[in-house]
């Protein structure tokens, strides 16, 4: 059985698997390998998906639909032929066409699919993504981020130097930027930000309002059927100005025929509003990653509207620096998404690649609010950009007295009220019956890199209740299998036992140490701490790492010291035993930092419907 990795695309997607070292591509029906995500319905002949439904667009406008991607995981509709589709419909029947031809391409049966989706997807577009896979009768366990997909084929593409990159995945539908840090066989994703509503769609649209404007026209006046001849007019005519200076729009409606000339410098004034949106997005992504543009070593471009020439302008402009273009733009993300399935298959050449990921929205529970009883706020347990697999606990204390049980309401995302969130789910738990603030329950979340969330409370009494969220349908036994290997990543990195060891090695040598010495200790046993509660990979490497070779200077120069101390020669370097820790060390451990937290807060009024 075959593991083909798909980029579904806003505007087209494309099929890949990986074989004798390196990615292929799936070919479709018509010998293309880039499918337009477009579906079309004809009365007596059934569904159309692909080319043939887009040179339907126009004149069947009606009965074709694009861009549904952009709705994902929404209540909105389609109507074709009579009857009514959502975007998780017709996404499955684009990816049954993809899987339909690749067992057609491959001779064997295709069973198991890794699917891109935009890193700004949230649990219910995810939700939706994979039971489009199940409708087209695809196993899809993993969904890769995008722009992760890219850094992967750039790892691929420019070998194992140590780099930080920047990827803009600019495509029809969507925006996506991923700050990513390369090292070893490691591409590890430090933060997210993205817009699921900006792309290339939108340019069309602005260069349609322009068009409108030159013309005294009101877009949605016009007759349905030169909406689409606009729409496509406005399309082509910003993908001509890559090979040439200016291009003269003419469209004929209402009896006249209306023009406008378009050039690269009215493209731009044009694009401005959408760039200051994009100009929002790096200062928001570059926060979050406690970086600045000068910590980027190359910008990566990916996506088909990235290879606009403004929009290589606007970044040259804002960054100061030459995006890196691979390729095909329209295809690295099915590269990436190629050699993921690769390494599902334990392919030799790649199986030791590791791709982390971040949690793209934050994962928390309502609490009361004292200002307004009727508005419970938001507490977060997993920040959004936490390193995946991600574990956190929190104490909360009950709202009422001789308060019955606690219920527990489950978000995502990043608002300050719950109910202008995401619900994902909730559970119950009872407890003391004590006066109001006595009475507490330990809530744990627990997320893992297949985006299931594992929400755990315990009273005082030692009573459980769990909770399994996952952004798919699970069989019990899969339900029992991933109870158990989330279990596994429950303990963060600074509790597990060897780290636990290493830290009280560090306070027995501080506690048996005075002056600069012991002041040494205490700053190197908080790095070592920040490292390991960061819960990035490189940083709680790093940790371990420098705690172990820090650990065998302190045994050796106390050694030493001891051998002095009974008449012995004091050798040579016991004075420069820690000149490979200094001052720096300080800012290594503000820029590694995260936190997993351990749930020794002082505990908060959780959301409840108790008098």
């Amino acid at each position: 059985m075959a593991v083909i990795g798909i980029d579904l695309g806003t505007t087209n997607s494309l099929g890949a698997y990986w074989k004798d070292g390196m990615v292929h591509w799936i070919p479709m029906e018509d010998d293309r390998f880039l499918l337009p995500s477009v579906v079309g319905y004809v009365e007596g002949e059934g569904f159309l998906v692909g080319t043939a439904a887009k040179e339907r667009m126009v004149p069947y406008s009606e009965d074709t639909a694009a861009s549904f991607k952009r709705f994902m995981g929404t209540a909105k509709e389609y109507h074709l032929g009579g009857k009514t589709y959502t975007p998780m419909e017709l996404s499955a029947m684009v990816l049954e066409r993809i899987k339909r031809n690749a067992e057609f391409f491959l001779k064997e049966e295709i069973e198991e699919a890794v699917i891109t989706v935009p890193a700004y997807f949230n649990d219910k577009q995810r939700s939706d993504t994979k039971k489009a896979a199940q409708i087209a009768g695809l196993k899809a366990d993993r969904l890769i981020n995008e722009p992760s997909a890219a850094a992967l084929a750039y790892r691929r593409e420019y070998g194992e130097e140590d780099r930080t990159l920047l990827v803009f995945d600019f495509g029809g539908g969507t925006l996506d930027l991923s700050y990513v840090e390369c090292f070893d066989n490691v591409i590890e994703i430090i933060a997210v930000a993205g817009d699921n509503h900006l792309g290339g769609d939108d340019i069309d649209q602005a260069v349609s309002e322009y068009f409108c404007r030159e013309n005294g026209l009101r877009e949605d006046e016009l007759p349905k059927e030169d909406r689409a001849k606009l729409k496509k007019l406005s399309e082509s005519a910003k993908c001509a100005l890559a090979e040439k200076e200016d291009v003269t729009m003419e469209l004929e409606t209402g009896g006249r025929i209306c023009r406008a000339l378009l050039n690269e410098e009215r493209l731009f004034e044009i694009c401005m509003p959408l760039f200051g949106k994009i100009r929002q997005l790096f200062v928001h992504i570059l926060e979050d990653a406690d970086s600045r543009v000068s910590g980027i070593d190359d910008l990566i471009m990916v996506g088909g509207s990235s290879k606009l020439g403004v929009v290589k302008r606007f970044l040259r402009e804002l960054l100061g620096k030459e995006p890196i273009v691979l390729g095909e733009t329209d295809r690295v993300v099915a590269c990436g998404a190629g050699i993921y399935a690769g390494i599902r298959q334990r392919r030799e050449e790649i199986r030791d690649m590791l791709l982390t990921d971040v949690c793209p929205f934050t994962l928390g529970i309502g609490v009361n609010n004292k200002a307004n009883r009727d508005k419970n706020i938001m507490n977060p347990m997993i920040e959004r950009n936490s390193t995946l697999p991600a574990s956190h606990k929190d104490r909360f204390v009950t709202v009422g007295d001789y308060q019955k049980e606690i219920r527990i309401r489950i978000y995502q995302g990043e608002e300050y009220y719950v109910d202008d969130n995401v619900f994902l789910g909730e559970l119950t738990i009872e407890v003391a019956l004590k006066p109001a603030g006595q009475a507490w329950v330990d809530v744990q979340f627990t997320y893992d890199i297949n985006g299931i969330l594992h929400v755990m409370a315990e009273n005082e009494m030692g009573e459980r209740r769990q909770i399994l969220l996952a952004n798919q349908t699970l069989s019990e036994t899969e339900l029992e299998r991933y109870t158990r290997e989330l279990e596994k990543i429950m303990l963060p990195p600074i509790q597990k036992p060897e780290n636990q060891k290493m830290l009280a090695c560090f306070l027995d040598y501080y506690e048996n140490s005075t002056g600069q010495r012991r002041e040494t200790i205490a700053a190197m046993t908080g790095w070592i701490m920040a490292g390991l509660n960061s819960g990035r990979k490189k940083a709680v490497r790093n940790a371990e790492e420098a705690g172990k070779m820090w650990l065998a200077d302190l045994q050796r120069s106390t050694d030493m010291r001891e051998e002095f101390l009974f008449d012995g020669e004091l050798k040579a370097g016991y004075g420069g035993m820690f000149d490979d820790f200094d001052e720096t060390a300080e800012d290594e451990r503000d820029e590694e930092s995260g936190g997993f937290g351990d749930g020794s807060g002082d505990g908060f009024e959780i959301e409840t419907d108790e008098e």
